[in-house]
């Protein structure tokens, strides 16, 4: 042991007297008295309290400064006795007890060898259960402990310091102390004890109303007087005058005195708190009311230590202890019978065993009948006897071991409400004891919370899986959650390269109840990404559990629009049920128009459109750093917009970099919109609408990376998206016109005359130039004519033949014909069909880049005939 460390002394107090544990403590603010009451009890109106309340005053230092005056005045009709003398004096000199201190400074670093042992006043103690690894508040605490074993001295351990006391007052200032501790290479490592409180032998015996200390100082108080106001013929009284006089040696000090009434009469008719009320002429002693009693009205309140779950079948299931409280004594009259009723289809089995908790111990609630009925039935008898007995305090019983049987075939399902009948007065008439159930169970929804369409990681509302009885969810089973709707659960490529789910649902632990069930890892059950599954790796115990699943994470169908997603559980668990919804979704954009919608000719180009207005729903729903896209059908080709802006909300886009590919305006978001739902406008869009695009309803698509969200990127795959690709779907579509094909003005000519090698042809007479003129091919043998002239031949105009550069095809709309032909080809496309021709279709410098087709073969398509006059090289065309 080491002696070289520093000490630190601890302030203390010298022991008071003795006191009951207080029940009611009064301090207002700032006060120069407090009050604390001990004994408070419970009676009933009219009744007599015969055990004794004690009031302890308290006085802050200083405050007593000569002899003061107040009042303790009960309610009226109440009157009591008092227990102090007239007049109660403070002892001179009433010992001190002696108070030592030592400190831990380690713990044990190795096992002991041999028991550790130490000495106090040459008194031998031995400490045997330190162990290697004790810290240095364990060693203390097991010193302590060996030390209070022997019960010469009081121990006890704060943290790691010991304080060791006498058990009565000692005069040898150096008498304890620690010496000699042998911790045998354990380590531990303990300071010298150091006398912290000087012991003084006492020569007079402590007055129990005026202690000689107060919080370790000489009392402030000096003596109590009491004198009883009007006593009747017993001394008892409504008002007591309390005199108390200082001590002018120690009047800086703290001071308390102690008052103790007992026979308190209980007027007839109180009920509540019975108030001993404080009243004084000035700030000394503050005026408060202080609860001596608790006033019932003679009746009994039933509860129970909890609920259990009641199984099916031929079990006996053992309820909690049920507690029978008197709210004042005699609240069980002599021969009140006590009836406990089950509801229909169970019995009680067996007649438990009775206690009494707390108040009159010669009072016993004995068990009358009903092992094998539906009723219970208990009295209250003198202990040990059949006599009927009325408590003489109010008394809290209890009944422990009652079991409940259970008939299938008659109990319902849900609590277990046991009924409380008899003679005796009840504040309440039912308790729940448990809840009955068949191996089934019942699954909720939550609030059904809002995913968007086209969005990633969504969030649904709570599941909540609940068992009717404990085990319904069997071990070893597989529990399912399969999603109903437009929607997936959601997920991500592991490091692995496998798709795995991207977050587990999680249990809500402030909401379910799991007792003893556990949930194995949640994972993807088949290919479809709609059904997850988890083992169950423990079943429920002593009751049915819940489980409320939270953090359900969904990736919703780009083109789900309005309506509900649903989950249902299967598997093989134990509990199957019909779905219930847990989500609503939406478009995360709505799309319209300004004014009417427009009537579209096909074949024509730059047809203006209305102004294209689109709506974000709610706010952050456009990503940022993406592409938003207003897609058109295939064969409608839009200008740039004249204008594209943000109406509403924060989002920014980049209005530079607004591009047209093919039949899509690309607008790029550089911001979302986080403060509100976003509002775009495109204004002055003009399309061109070719031939092929069919009549009715011209619909225009909301797409891109902005709305439709990609569940991961991987760098062998890239992008993966749960559904479809940006371009192959849409979250939002409107119809912005209708799309007409008037019919052509002009019918085909007639009387046409080509001539091999000549610029020029014959229509009804007139002769027409060319800048091309038709020729025989040398290799096919095949005679070739150019595609415009030939239709320009037939009336068909200019702006009804278009080209396409970059596939080199010429199309020509002709009516009810649309004819394609492709530089190169063997084929010509008639109203979307191949056909098939003996000869390819010729284009390039050779032919003046003029799209030449044999002219068989684009005559028959267009629906005119020709004849061939082989003598004069020339080509009549007539009508179709």
């Amino acid at each position: 042991m080491k002696n070289n460390k520093s000490l630190k002394v601890l302030s203390t107090a010298a022991i008071a007297a003795a006191l009951v544990a207080p029940t009611v403590a009064v301090q207002p603010a700032f006060a120069a008295s407090s009050y604390t009451v001990n004994g408070v009890q419970t009676a009933a109106a009219g009744s007599t309290i015969t055990d004794t309340v004690r009031i302890a005053v308290n006085l802050s230092a200083g405050t007593l400064v000569g002899t003061k005056t107040f009042q303790l005045r009960l309610p009226a009709d109440s009157k009591a006795e008092l227990v102090n003398p007239r007049t109660s004096t403070k002892a001179n000199n009433v010992g001190v007890k002696q108070e030592v201190t030592t400190e831990v400074w380690s713990g044990a670093t190795a096992a002991p060898k041999d028991d550790v042992t130490f000495e106090i006043k040459g008194e031998k103690y031995t400490v045997n259960n330190i162990e290697k690894g004790d810290k240095k508040e364990d060693v203390a605490q097991k010193i302590a402990d060996a030390i209070k074993e022997k019960n010469t001295y009081d121990a006890e351990a704060k943290g790691a310091k010991i304080i060791i006391k006498a058990k009565n007052a000692e005069n040898n200032d150096e008498g304890i102390k620690i010496t000699g501790l042998a911790a045998q290479e354990s380590g531990v490592d303990i300071s010298e004890s150091e006398t912290t409180v000087r012991g003084v032998a006492a020569n007079s015996v402590e007055n129990k109303y005026v202690p000689t200390f107060a919080e370790g100082n000489e009392n402030q108080v000096q003596s109590l007087t009491i004198d009883p106001v009007n006593p009747d013929g017993n001394g008892h009284a409504q008002i007591f005058d309390v005199t108390v006089t200082p001590d002018e040696d120690s009047a800086s000090n703290k001071g308390i005195f102690y008052i103790e009434l007992t026979n308190i009469k209980v007027p007839s008719g109180l009920s509540g708190a019975l108030n001993a009320t404080v009243d004084s002429k000035d700030s000394t002693f503050t005026n408060a009311d202080l609860k001596i009693a608790q006033i019932g009205n003679g009746s009994v309140t039933t509860s129970v230590d909890g609920t259990v779950a009641l199984t099916p079948g031929k079990n006996e299931d053992t309820v909690r202890s049920i507690r029978i409280k008197e709210d004042s004594a005699g609240a069980f009259r002599e021969g009140d019978l006590y009836k406990l009723e089950l509801p229909d289809g169970m019995t009680w089995s067996g007649q438990g065993t009775t206690a009494v908790v707390w108040g009159d111990q010669n009072a016993e609630l004995k068990y009358v009948e009903g092992d094998g009925k539906d009723t219970i039935v208990f009295k209250v008898v003198r202990k040990g006897t059949s006599s009927n007995y009325e408590t003489k305090s109010a008394t809290q019983f209890s009944i422990d071991g009652l079991k409940v049987k259970v008939d299938d075939n008659d109990a319902q399902k849900g609590d277990v409400t046991v009924k409380i009948k008899g003679d005796v007065s009840r504040s309440n008439d039912s308790i729940v004891i448990g809840t009955f159930g068949t191996y089934e169970g019942e699954v909720k929804a939550g609030d059904a919370k809002t995913v968007y369409a086209g969005q990633t990681g969504e969030t649904l509302g709570t599941v909540t899986i609940k068992e009717d009885a404990p085990g319904t969810l069997i071990k070893g089973r597989t529990l399912k959650l399969k999603l109903n709707g437009n929607a997936k659960w959601a997920t991500k490529k592991d490091s692995n390269g496998d798709i795995v789910l991207k977050e587990e649902p999680q249990i809500k632990a402030a909401d379910s109840d799991k007792n003893g069930l556990k949930l194995g890892k949640w994972e993807l059950s088949g290919s479809d990404k709609t059904t997850i599954e988890a083992i169950i790796e423990e079943k429920s115990s002593t009751k049915p559990a819940k489980l409320v699943l939270e953090r359900l994470k969904v990736d919703v169908a780009p083109t789900a629009g309005k309506g509900d997603i649903s989950v249902s559980v299967e598997g093989t668990s134990g509990v199957r049920t019909d779905s219930v919804v847990v989500g609503k979704t939406l478009a995360p954009v709505e799309v319209s128009f300004d004014g009417e919608l427009a009537k579209i000719n096909t074949g024509l180009q730059q047809q203006s459109i209305p102004n294209i207005v689109i709506k974000e729903v709610a706010e952050d729903l456009i990503d940022k750093d993406n592409d938003l896209i207003v897609k058109f059908p295939d064969g409608v080709k839009p200008s740039l917009p004249g204008k594209v802006e943000v109406t509403e909300g924060n989002l920014k886009i980049d209005s530079a970099k607004v591009s047209v590919n093919d039949n899509k305006i690309i607008i790029p978001i550089s911001k979302n919109s986080s403060s509100k739902g976003a509002t775009i406008k495109l204004s002055d869009v003009k399309i061109t609408s070719y031939r092929d695009v069919p009549e009715g309803d011209l619909k225009v698509k909301i797409t891109g990376p902005s709305v439709v969200q990609k569940s991961t990127n991987d760098k062998k795959d890239g992008d993966i998206y749960p559904f479809n690709k940006p371009e192959d779907t849409h979250v939002a579509e409107g119809t912005v016109a209708k799309v007409v094909t008037p019919a052509d003005k002009n019918k085909y000519a007639e009387n046409i005359i080509f001539k091999i090698g000549s610029k020029t042809y014959t229509q009804d007479g007139k002769e027409m130039t060319m800048d091309v003129a038709p020729e025989v091919h040398p290799v096919y043998n095949r005679t070739y004519i150019p595609a415009a002239h030939f239709a320009a031949s037939l009336n068909i105009p200019a702006d009804k033949v278009v080209w396409n550069e970059a596939s080199k095809t010429v199309t020509i709309f002709a009516g009810d014909k649309i004819v394609s032909a492709t530089a190169g080809k063997k084929e010509l496309v008639v109203n979307g069909t191949p056909v098939q021709i003996d000869a390819p279709v010729n284009y390039g410098q050779h032919t003046g880049y003029r799209v030449m087709v044999p002219y068989t073969h684009l005559a028959l398509a267009l629906g005119a005939t020709v004849e061939w006059k082989a003598d004069t090289q020339e080509i009549f065309v007539n009508k179709r």
